[in-house]
C-alpha cells in the first residue's frame, strides 16, 4: 500500500503502463477534485472521484485526507 502520492503514482504507472509523470498528474487531478468534494461535505462524491479517476477502491482514501 502506497504511503505518498509519489508511491501511488509509481503503482498506477506500472498498473496502467503509463509514464510516472502521467500517473502523477492523474493523482494530482484526483486530489484536487477530491479536496473540492471534501470542502463541500460530500464524501460520496470524493469516493466516486477516487474510483473513476484512478480506478482505486476506498482503501486508498486515507492518502487524500490531510
Amino acid at each position: 500500500m502506497p504511503h505518498t502520492f509519489e508511491e501511488l503514482a509509481e503503482m498506477i504507472a506500472r498498473r496502467d503502463k503509463i509514464t510516472y509523470n502521467e500517473a502523477y498528474l492523474l493523482v494530482e487531478e484526483c486530489a484536487s477534485d477530491m479536496e473540492y468534494a471534501f470542502a463541500n461535505g460530500s464524501l460520496d462524491e470524493a469516493e466516486d472521484i477516487l474510483r473513476s479517476t484512478l480506478g482505486l477502491e476506498l482503501d486508498y482514501l486515507d492518502l487524500f485526507i490531510y
